[in-house]
């Protein structure tokens, strides 16, 4: 005779379980072997791409020039403004800013495709400049729009002068801001695909062009994917770097960097060695206690061990049990689900199974009377009736 009876998890269940326990135990063994934060030279901050968690700081808020880092804004609006297939005849004023490759000449005609590239991997100052007055008319008025978006972002360290970042009076932003801009320009797939690359070939007025990207960590880095270097008199050396493995994509920013490679490569691997797959929740591990009234109680276990890219402390075990059971029930049944999540992002589910069997009851009116006292509870299904 199978009978259907209500089930009582111990503690309410949108409360974290009893696996919460085990996890915290977990979690302190974790934080013992914690990686060691970087050594930096510099102004840092690091960032995991899709939550903006910061892995790790170091005067993440200071206001400094900030060089072509620059460069990522002015290449995020022009992609906005729609223009990815115009045409862009170059001015004197574009032409006269010099440097970072192309060497362009006035009244010379160029792809927005062809100065993206210039921009983002040689750091093409006169492409800067070109692309701003194509945008808005003007650089002053493309400056007025890249504050504007810095506003809209939020990023209270930040104000720019200049399309191209060099050293200017009242240009300047903070290795956070940049670490934001940077999460915006990797949200557009046209650029998260040009400053992944090492160098491009574009075509040019006399011909095809090829760009390198100064970025180093492209080809030194495992997993790298930009985004921009940086460098004048005022801002020594900056970097914001990118790489991704497996599903977690870490961005990191150095600012006045003696090597910001070296300082960039030391942080990644920190933020990759913090977020490393580790056991978030084992094999066995008990999540929770079903009360079945009157068979007696069953404890719920994880059905298989979960992984994943999070830090510990992060870590959240939720054990969604059954509406309904049906006894007997055997060692390893399913009794409900278990969600592993991480600052509100869902990891993993996973089979909540019984730890030991439990048998069929025999009927009694304390299961009627209980089934019908309690809305929530489930009506005996006795085929005998």
């Amino acid at each position: 005779m199978a009978i259907l009876l209500f089930a009582v998890v111990l503690g309410a269940p949108e409360a974290h379980t009893s696996a919460t326990v085990a996890l915290g135990a977990r979690t302190q063994e974790a934080s013992r072997s914690a990686p060691r934060p970087p050594t930096v030279s510099c102004e840092a901050c690091l960032v995991i791409a899709d939550t903006g968690d910061i892995l790790f700081e170091r005067n993440a808020d200071r206001e400094l020039p900030n060089a072509s880092t620059t460069k990522m804004m002015t290449a995020i609006l022009t992609v906005r403004a729609g223009v990815l297939g115009d045409e862009v005849s170059v001015s004197q004023v574009a032409a006269s800013a010099g440097g970072g490759g192309l060497d362009l000449k006035a009244e010379e005609v160029w792809s927005v495709r062809a100065l993206l590239a210039a921009l983002l991997l040689s750091s093409s100052n006169d492409a800067a400049v070109a692309l701003a007055e194509h945008v808005s008319g003007s650089e002053k008025a493309f400056v007025a729009a890249m504050n504007a978006e810095a506003r809209r972002l939020r990023l209270r360290h930040t104000a720019f002068a200049t399309a191209h970042g060099l050293d200017a009076a009242g240009h300047y932003s903070s290795a956070a801001d940049l670490a934001a801009i940077g999460m915006e320009l990797l949200d557009e797939p046209t650029l998260k695909s040009l400053v992944a690359r090492s160098e491009a070939s574009v075509e040019g007025p006399e011909g095809k062009v090829t760009l390198e990207n100064g970025n180093l960590l492209l080809e030194g880095y495992r997993g790298a994917i930009g985004i921009k270097t940086g460098f004048t008199q005022g801002a020594g050396n900056a970097l914001v770097s990118a790489a991704v493995r497996g599903d977690r994509t870490i961005i990191g920013v150095v600012l006045r960097s003696v090597d910001s490679f070296a300082d960039s490569s030391a942080m990644l691997d920190y933020g990759f060695a913090k977020l490393r797959r580790s056991v978030l929740l084992k094999r066995g591990d008990e999540v929770g206690t079903v009360v079945l009234d009157p068979a007696g109680s069953i404890r719920a276990r994880a059905a298989r061990t979960v992984r994943g890219l999070a830090p510990p402390e992060t870590v959240e075990v939720w054990f969604e049990p059954a509406l309904t059971y049906e006894l007997p029930l055997a060692s390893a049944d399913i009794v409900g689900t278990i969600v592993v999540t991480s600052q509100g992002r869902v990891i993993d589910r996973v089979a909540a199974v019984t730890h030991e069997a439990i048998e069929e009851p025999e009927p009694s009116w304390v299961v009627e009377g209980l089934a019908t006292v309690l809305s929530w509870g489930q009506w005996i299904d006795d085929p005998t009736e």
